[in-house]
């Protein structure tokens, strides 16, 4: 999807997929047991997916544009 729901939707998925390693740790039986740290890092590794995969997608919109073919981008 090129759009904003899709970079939320890829973030969704990267964040859901990270937080399940999270609990899966050696030692972790609730989420007491992972740090702050750890949900900071995983928080900031959302952000950083959101971001590329807009930038891809404004990218991918924007290559569509000028040279009138591409994936059905649509419009930027």
């Amino acid at each position: 999807m090129n759009s904003i729901l899709g970079a939320a939707s890829a973030t969704i998925i990267a964040l859901l997929t990270a937080a399940l390693v999270l609990l899966s740790g050696e030692g972790v039986t609730s989420l007491d047991d992972i740090s702050a740290l750890q949900w900071t890092i995983l928080a900031i590794g959302g952000a950083i997916t959101f971001f590329k995969d807009l930038q891809a997608i404004s990218a991918r919109r924007l290559i569509n544009k000028v040279t009138g073919s591409g994936d059905g981008g649509g419009t930027v």
